[in-house]
Parts: structure tokens; sequence; C-alpha cells
């Protein structure tokens, strides 16, 4: 891996070039000595949409300021140039024969994979924000907060569904139960009424009739008496007796209205029941359908957990153990924030190489984060997938093992 990284008045830069020949290039020395500078520069060059890192590049009495990778495998030269009048600086991507590309910034984009990711910053990210960067290494096969908000939607209907099943089971406890005998549909009294109308009419007819009959009887035993002076009436009266005793007999018996009076008592008490009955059933049907809600709405719920159950369990993360939720990151089920802290470097790195870019690098701004054991994993990790690891740290051993950063320059103690 034949690579050189240049620097050039760059804020605390004066003019450091560097030739590693190992996978772990730490950049060591004391505050403003010009390292953070140095990665700064690094940084900015590889930064695709062309990011702008302070808002005063050059370094004072300068009039430009320029970064510059030189990578022999690829055969490339990416640099990036700083005017007094720019403002991201200048972006260019060469092959080493001299042929220019158009588009630098995609062709910086499709070296990389992506945008340069620091394991360390990484681990200061919020749960959030650390999610986030995980599914920039992970192709899933749906957008996880396109399936957030149909979850939310969801569990929305859900919970509006259930507070109405609630409320009608509710309302449906506070109905009177009908008896087995309440009819299905109210009674009319006017059936009734006419009913008692038609009785009392048959009462007075026959009342009449048997009125009309005992003044004729008393009548023909009044002539009876006076056979002698009315012979002829008594006759007549007879044939009207007659007469009567056969309409009498055409006349139905009485009927007992009491029964009729009783029912038209009791028909407001039968159509109580008949409403509350209806009432009952439709606030059945209302809490039917409001639990049928419910059971979509879970429905719709386990079916968006399945696909990102299935969908998580597809994808190929950049570790084992390696997941997310709603909330952020977990390892081996347990969000990432309560692994322990030299887990968490290794599987920071571990994303930080995932995938297989052309132009294998990774950045490390907060290199005193890490101790001995962490920088040792790290350069075992680097040596294995062929990475290049650009560590800004000047704690323990980094100035025996790295390059020596003073007044914006290297110093004799660097070391390749």
């Amino acid at each position: 891996m034949t690579k050189r990284f240049s620097v050039s008045d760059y804020k605390g830069v004066r003019q450091i070039d560097l030739s590693p020949t190992g996978s772990l290039v730490v950049i060591a020395d004391g505050n403003g000595a010009g390292k953070s500078s140095f990665i700064d520069a690094i940084t900015e060059l590889f930064d695709p949409k062309g990011s702008k890192l302070t808002p005063k590049p050059i370094r004072e009495g300068a009039d430009e300021a320029r970064a510059e990778y030189v990578d022999e495998d690829l055969r490339l030269r990416i640099s990036r140039r700083w005017t007094k009048n720019g403002t991201a600086g200048t972006l260019q991507v060469e092959a080493l024969d001299g042929a220019k590309y158009s588009r630098p910034s995609d062709v910086v984009a499709s070296l990389l994979g992506g945008a340069i990711f620091d394991p360390v910053a990484f681990l200061n990210l919020d749960e959030r924000r650390q999610r986030d960067a995980l599914l920039e290494k992970v192709d899933l096969p749906f957008d996880l907060d396109t399936l957030g908000r149909e979850k939310a939607g969801a569990e929305q209907r859900r919970l509006e569904a259930g507070r109405e099943v609630k409320r009608l089971e509710g309302a449906l406890a506070s109905l009177p139960k009908p008896g087995d005998d309440v009819p299905a549909e109210e009674v009319s009294s006017a059936e009734i009424l006419e009913a008692i109308d038609a009785a009392r009419l048959a009462q007075r007819q026959a009342e009449d009739a048997q009125s009309r009959y005992d003044a004729l009887a008393a009548r023909y035993d009044e002539l009876t008496r006076q056979h002698n002076e009315i012979m002829a009436l008594r006759e007549q009266v007879g044939e009207q007796q007659e007469v009567a005793r056969d309409a009498l007999a055409l006349i139905p018996k009485p009927v007992d209205v009491e029964p009729l009076q009783e029912r038209l008592r009791s028909l407001d008490a039968i159509n109580q029941a008949v409403r509350d009955r209806k009432a009952r059933e439709r606030t059945a049907a209302e809490l039917a359908a409001a639990e049928h809600e419910h059971q979509g709405a879970q429905h719709a719920l386990d079916a968006i957990e399945k696909t990102k159950r299935d969908g998580l369990a597809a994808a190929e993360f950049p570790v084992a153990g390696l997941s997310i939720d709603e909330n952020g990151v977990t390892f081996d089920g347990v969000p990432f924030g309560q692994v322990n802290s030299a887990m968490r470097r290794r599987v920071a790195f571990a994303i930080a190489t995932a995938g297989d870019p052309k132009l294998k690098l990774v950045i490390v701004k907060d290199g005193d984060l890490l101790d001995a054991d962490s920088l040792a994993a790290i350069r075992e990790v680097a040596d294995e997938r062929g990475y290049t690891v650009l560590v800004e740290r000047d704690r323990d051993e980094s100035r025996q093992i790295g390059f020596t950063v003073r007044d914006g320059a290297l110093t004799d103690e660097a070391v390749a």
C-alpha cells in the first residue's frame, strides 16, 4: 500500500507530508502543534459534500491552502485547494497519468462507499444519530422511518379503537337486558283500543236488546191481564215479542274487557322493553365493529413488527450481534450505550471498516479516548481488512509509535 498524505498552509499546518507504511498512522503532540489541523484538512479533503470545517482554513500569512492524497495502488490523486476568495475549497480528482474526472465529488463518494466514518466520534453521538450512522452502512429492504410512521399510525388506531371498545362495553353494561318474552317490535295501542271499543259496542247492543225485551215482556204481562180488553193488541205484542226474542239470540254474549284494559296498561312497559332491546342490539353491533377495528390495528402492528424483524434478521450488519430498534443501536439485544466501553470501541471500529470500498480510510479525531489495548485492536483489524487509520492522539506511547507534529510541521521524532 503506497499512500501519501500532504497538507500545506491549512489552519495551523505549515507543511506536513506523510508516506506511512503501516496501517495505523498516529499524529501526535500537544495542543496547538498542528495535528488537529492536519486531521481536519484530510477529513475535509475526503468530504464529497465539500463541507466547510472552519471559516478561515488558510494559515495566517499564506495565500492558499492545499490538501492532497495520492494512492499509487488506485492510480489516483485527490486534492482540495482553498483560496482566500473560496468557500469550501475546490475538489479535484485525477489519475496519476493526468486524466481528470469531471465529477470529483461523485468519485470520492464512490471510492469511500459513503462518507468518512469516525468510530470514536460515533461513540459520542446520541442514540438516534448512532442509529442513523449505522443505517448508512446497512442495506435494509425497507425504510425504517417509514415503517416507524406506519407503526405509530397503527398504534394510534389501536388506541382509539381500544377506547371505543371500553366506552361501548360500559354503555352495553348499563343497558337493561331484555327478557325472552319481549317482542321484537313495539306494540301499537290502537289495536287494543279498537278491540275495547268493539267489546263496549257489543255490550251496549246486548244491554239495549235486553232492555227492549224486558220492556216488551212487561207490556205483554200487562196486556195479558187486560186480555179481555185488548186481545188484538196482545196478539200484536206477542208477535213483536217473538221478533225481539229472535234478535236477542243473534246478539253475541257480552265480552269481558278487563284483560284488554290490563294489556293496555302494560303496553308502556312492553314497548320500553322493546326499545331497550334495540338499544342493546345497536350498542352490541357498535362494540363488535370497534373490536374488529382494534383487532385490525393489532394485526397491522404485528405485520409491521414482522416486516421489521424479518428485514433486520436478513440484513448484513458490519458486526455479528449488531442491530437497531426505534431508539438506537443494539448489540446482542442490549442498547449500545450499555455495552462495556472496550467492546463499544471495537464494534465502532468494525462499523467504520464495514464494506469493501476502494479507498479504505478511517479518521479518528479523539484518539486520546483510546487506551493502548484499544489502539492495538484497531491496528489488528486495520491490518486484517487493509485499512489505513489516521489517529489524532498524544497519550501514552503516541510520540514513540507515530508522527510527531510541532509548530505545523513534522519533527525529527516522527517515525514511519
